[in-house]
């Protein structure tokens, strides 16, 4: 299949994968949709933060961080089939972050792969709790759930996925483009990651 590239608006092309997380976050038994196996949440493992992990929540969380949370990362860049025009998925990421108040925690994500006509896809859900100490989170999954689909892959059972440790600090502050509040993850080698607020 021929096929040529063009530059699309990344806001555009962001809510598209954005609503695709939305719905695979629907199915919360376990079904479709599930995100990275070491969660989208920026940090390093840590063996000191290692305190069990199977419970249903880590503690009390700051109330400004409960609730609903998404990023995503695309591609500006997406494949256009030059005989119709349809276009091909993009490339890019997305994360659906849920904090509740008792410190459990769960985290849809999606990367998503095109190269001409053959899209790959990468789904994982994690569980887990949070602890909070200050501006210092901690995030410990004791579920982690991946899945495979697209071209190329014959297998697409679930299967379980690695779990990591994940800490990093925590701060609010403004989107420089949409000027919105958001919250910012930083972890120890400084790498950032912003999520907006679910509404």
């Amino acid at each position: 299949m021929r096929s040529t590239m063009r530059t699309r608006a990344a806001a555009a092309v962001g809510a598209v994968l954005l609503a695709g997380l939305l719905t695979a976050c629907g199915d919360d038994d376990g079904g479709d949709g599930y995100p990275f196996a070491g969660g989208g949440v920026p940090g390093n493992s840590d063996g000191k933060n290692d305190k069990g992990g199977g419970g249903k929540g880590g503690g009390k969380v700051p109330a400004d961080l409960v609730g609903k949370w998404s990023t995503t990362s695309i591609s500006l860049t997406q494949y256009e089939d030059a005989m119709t025009g349809a276009a091909a998925p993009t490339n890019g990421t997305g994360i659906i972050l849920t904090i509740e108040s008792d410190g459990s925690y769960t985290e849809y994500g999606l990367l998503q792969n095109t190269v001409y006509a053959c899209s790959t896809k990468l789904t994982t859900r994690t569980e887990g709790k949070v602890s909070v100490e200050g501006a210092k989170t901690t995030f410990k999954p004791s579920k982690v759930k991946t899945r495979m689909t697209g071209c190329g892959s014959s297998d697409e059972s679930e299967k379980d996925g690695t779990k990591v440790t994940r800490v990093a600090t925590y701060e609010f502050t403004k989107d420089s483009y949409s000027g919105k509040q958001v919250l910012k993850f930083t972890d120890d080698q400084g790498q950032t990651s912003q999520y907006q607020p679910v509404d």
